[in-house]
């Protein structure tokens, strides 16, 4: 069902909250019926849904709240407004993207449906596979079950029985025992590999602004959970209709790239009469599909400047209050004023994916909110290196996944196999807490709940120092610790207490 989107200050919507139900005089007239509406505050999510039981003409009138001061055009009859929990403008199906609106837009609410997930059934085949080998003592999880199927038809039995005892005896080789430090285990299979790593950036052929930081420094930056990546970059795939459409991807891409001032003109400073032009280069400015009327309707949002001439190419501006530091404040400020394209994203290329046979649109730089946004690109499958920047927009999940991806392509591309369990073992510790922690001393290691665990392992004088000023306890229930003081660690036989009960007489 559709419904009425707005964009309002939250001066406006405390006083709908402390009025309603109460008369919205607004600068629109809604089109069609509804009786839900909804209100942002901050362009890019929904936070306030609204009742509205109708819709009339405007007309002055005394008890009525106003949006703006004039142009107004309609009353909504407002019953009743409520905070919910944040909405994101893309879960609203709308002609125009909700940036491009004056202010208000008619759009209909996705609605998902949730539905409880199917009981995992085994083929008849792969539950034989299972009783059969559990007949014979050896116990085939479900993965391995499905694999032998094909091989239980083609061996003979005695064939087969070796086979069974082969994949029994790796199994066992694979299992931790309890009590295992897989910590330990885990840092060592990551550790040593990661010595052979190289410092390289990988360099996207033909572009020479495009480098992928690679090989050691980026295992450092994952396992460091850098606020922000050396080279942030993204992997955006499209939808069915742009996917194969070269012209269309080419369009896509100089949407994406975001274009200033300096990229598309030259600005020249006449000191003596106290101006600026803009010179629009013609090859740029193609390139970029960027027009005169874009940059006029990029610079109609500065204040300060007047424009004293405007041709085809040029564009004079003067300043409303001249001097010769504001004359080149505005100049450095002229050359960053974007005219289109994704805010943080420099450079963006398209190559043909072999796996897809379809384009793919690599990035300089991430923004992962806004480009899920646009028309075209594939939200389910688009992705960034930026670990914090997924947590913040698909939540902590999906930055445990990313961790673990990561890692696993940075070792992979170098030629390193790593066992996936290590690597997911170390997603799992930075992310349990419910959010994305380093493994230093700013993140799991400096926030262990053991002092002498803690001073182990970095700035010694000042936790113990603090420990004591405190008073802390140190349970001694880690590795660390116990070392320290020379005891039994509690993890392998060390987790075992004996008891000796003698014989009764």
């Amino acid at each position: 069902m559709m419904s009425l989107v707005w964009r309002d200050t939250k001066k406006n919507v405390e006083q709908i909250a402390q009025n309603a139900p109460c008369g919205y005089a607004i600068d629109y007239m809604p089109e069609g019926k509804f009786d839900t509406a909804y209100i942002s505050t901050d362009k890019v999510n929904v936070d306030y849904e609204v009742k509205i039981s109708g819709i009339s003409k405007y007309e002055p009138a005394d008890d009525l709240i106003f949006k703006r001061k004039t142009g107004l055009k309609a009353i909504l009859k407002i019953d009743s407004i409520r905070k919910i929990d944040r909405v994101p403008i893309s879960e609203f199906d709308m002609e125009k993207g909700f940036k491009e609106l004056a202010s208000f837009a008619m759009g209909e609410k996705f609605q998902v449906d949730y539905k409880e997930k199917e009981a995992f059934h085994l083929s008849t085949e792969a539950t034989s596979i299972m009783e059969d080998a559990e007949s014979r003592g050896y116990k085939i999880p479900v993965s391995i079950a499905n694999k032998l199927v094909k091989y239980r038809k083609a061996f003979p039995d005695s064939k087969y029985e070796k086979l069974l005892e082969r994949v029994d005896r790796e199994l066992r080789k694979r299992e931790i025992d309890p009590f295992e430090a897989v910590g330990i285990i885990a840092a060592q299979s990551i550790g040593e590999p990661g010595t052979q790593m190289t410092m390289r950036t990988f360099h996207f052929a033909g572009v020479v602004e495009m480098n992928v930081t690679l090989g050691l420094p980026r295992l450092i930056e994952i396992v460091d959970a850098r606020r922000i990546p050396s080279t942030p970059s993204m992997t955006i795939y499209l939808t069915e209709k742009y996917r194969k459409d070269e012209n269309k991807v080419r369009e896509l891409i100089k949407n994406l790239e975001n274009t200033t001032i300096i990229d598309v003109a030259e600005i020249v400073t006449d000191v003596g009469n106290m101006e600026l032009t803009i010179r629009m280069d013609s090859n740029k400015s193609r390139d970029r599909l960027v027009s005169i009327g874009d940059i006029l309707s990029a610079l109609e949002k500065r204040k300060g400047i007047i424009f004293a001439q405007v041709d085809d190419s040029n564009i004079s501006i003067k300043l409303q209050q001249e001097s010769f530091k504001s004359l080149y404040q505005v100049q450095e400020q002229l050359k960053s004023t974007p005219i289109k394209g994704v805010n943080k994203i420099s450079r963006a290329i398209a190559r043909i994916d072999p796996k897809e046979d379809a384009w793919v649109i690599y990035t300089q730089g991430s923004n992962l909110r806004e480009v899920l946004n646009i028309e075209g690109v594939d939200s389910n499958r688009t992705t960034t290196n930026d670990i914090i920047e997924i947590e913040n927009v698909f939540g902590i999940e999906a930055a445990r996944n990313a961790i673990y991806r990561e890692a696993e392509n940075t070792l992979s591309e170098q030629g390193l196999n790593v066992d996936k369990r290590h690597l997911m073992l170390v997603a799992d510790m930075m992310t349990f807490s419910g959010a994305v922690r380093a493994v230093g001393r700013q993140g799991i290691s400096g926030r262990k709940s053991s002092v002498l665990a803690r001073a182990a392992f970095e700035i010694t004088s000042k936790h113990l120092l603090k420990a004591g000023l405190l008073g802390e306890i140190d349970p001694l229930a880690g590795v660390a610790e116990n070392i320290i003081v020379g005891q039994p660690i509690t993890l392998g036989t060390g987790a075992i207490d004996l008891v000796y009960r003698g014989n009764k007489k």
